[in-house]
């Protein structure tokens, strides 16, 4: 701005009045670059805004939150009102940020970062303090970021937004909520023990869990409560093949979510994570036991190369371990003894995924996190296959962006 513009535009506020005409087109230029960092939506509001006062014109360098929340007309028309009249009366900053519910924390925040701004915000003075050294850095998306950290708060506390703003995977624009709404969910179920969906956590959430394995935690808890939905007792009642005992082991079917979380605990292994190709039927699971005691779980499945053929496809002891020689002889001595090992692979295009869900019992897991979170609108009240999908499609890219590697993600 030069000199005789910026005399001008004092002269203009010391007498209380709006810039004239032609004093507007003299300051048009730096409108223009200054503005035009703000979002298209209101970007025309904004430039009025700009223009109306210098006071006003000021937001844009001290708190570009501010003045994208008065262009927005975000909040009661009385407190914009009253905050214009604030910043025009050269009140503190922090007085005027009140009348708009404006917490400080945000005035480090670029123009760009006010794509969205929802009615409420955290503004705790415990939370201000700490965000503070968790603002986006330059590479981050910092609209993305903003609506990351506001939803955070809004699905789970200011703990876990805290948690999330520090985060590195804010460099590519998404939708927050379909990206964040399992993991969201994760962190608020880990801190209440007393309600059903803590019982499907392995690792609990806490303000000092690495990303990695709060990724991998929120995906394996996500995968035990979709096997609650996906297998209720009595959905399954064909194992394929049939249960007996060879060379003392005795291979016993894992048909419904209660046999595999109790063989998953056992035997300190991934079962639990198998609800999708159970309730599809590409798998089944079978606990080999000797003298009653878990020794090995197996996985059967279609023949890699001969379509049709069912054969082993896992065999494992504890902690995902190599099962002995002796297993495997039993394993295929089973196998052997079976009257037919065809079997059709399934025709997954033709099943309604989503009737395969136990509705009542999504409703009711999910129930104390609704009532906690304003009905949690970002999780369908209905199941669905769909829905799932894209969490698993979300959870991908974050684990993509985290540089997490895990075959949950794959």
């Amino acid at each position: 701005m030069s000199d005789a513009t910026l005399a001008s535009a004092q002269k203009s506020d010391a007498a209380g009045a709006k810039p004239s005409a032609r004093e507007a087109a003299n300051l048009q230029p730096d409108v223009t670059a200054i503005t035009g960092r703000f979002p298209t939506r209101i970007r025309r509001e904004v430039t009025r805004l700009y223009l109306s006062s210098p006071r006003v014109a000021d937001l844009a360098t001290v708190y570009p939150g501010m003045l994208a929340a008065l262009a927005a007309r975000r909040g009661a028309s009385s407190s914009r009102m009253k905050a214009l009249k604030l910043i025009d009366a050269g009140a503190p900053l922090k007085t005027a940020a009140r009348a708009l519910d404006m917490p400080m924390w945000m005035r480090r925040l670029p123009p760009e970062a006010f794509v969205r701004l929802p009615p409420t915000v955290p503004q705790s003075e415990t939370f201000s303090r700490r965000i503070a050294a968790r603002l986006p850095s330059p590479s981050d998306d910092c609209a993305f970021w903003l609506e990351s950290v506001l939803f955070a708060e809004q699905a789970s506390g200011e703990n876990f937004a805290l948690w999330l703003a520090g985060q590195s995977v804010f460099t590519e624009r998404s939708a927050c909520e379909p990206m964040f709404s399992v993991l969201s969910a994760y962190a608020w179920f880990s801190l209440r023990p007393a309600v059903e969906g803590h019982r499907y956590i392995v690792v609990p959430w806490r303000p000092e869990i690495s990303f990695d394995t709060a990724l991998c935690a929120a995906k394996s808890w996500f995968n035990r409560v979709r096997l609650v939905l996906q297998l209720p007792p009595g959905t399954l009642d064909d194992c394929w093949l049939q249960p007996e005992t060879v060379n003392g082991y005795s291979f016993m079917p894992l048909l419904d979510h209660t046999e595999i979380f109790a063989e998953a605990q056992a035997m300190q292994n991934c079962a639990d994570q198998f609800a999708e190709r159970l309730a599809l039927g590409t798998c089944r699971l079978f606990s080999i036991r000797r003298a009653g005691q878990r020794v090995a779980t197996l996985e059967v499945a279609q023949h890699e190369r001969e379509v049709g053929i069912l054969s082993i496809r896992q065999l494992k002891a504890r902690h995902n371990m190599p099962a002995a020689t002796e297993v495997w002889q039993a394993a295929y001595a089973w196998l052997a003894k079976q009257d037919n090992l065809r079997r059709i692979p399934p025709l997954l295009a033709t099943r309604n995924l989503s009737a395969l869900l136990d509705q009542p019992a999504w409703q009711r897991i999910m129930q104390p996190y609704r009532d906690d979170r304003g009905g949690a609108p970002w999780l369908d009240e209905t199941a669905s296959y769909t829905q799932f999908c894209l969490f698993d499609q979300h959870m991908a890219e974050l684990a993509r962006r985290g540089g997490v590697s895990s075959w949950l993600f794959t």
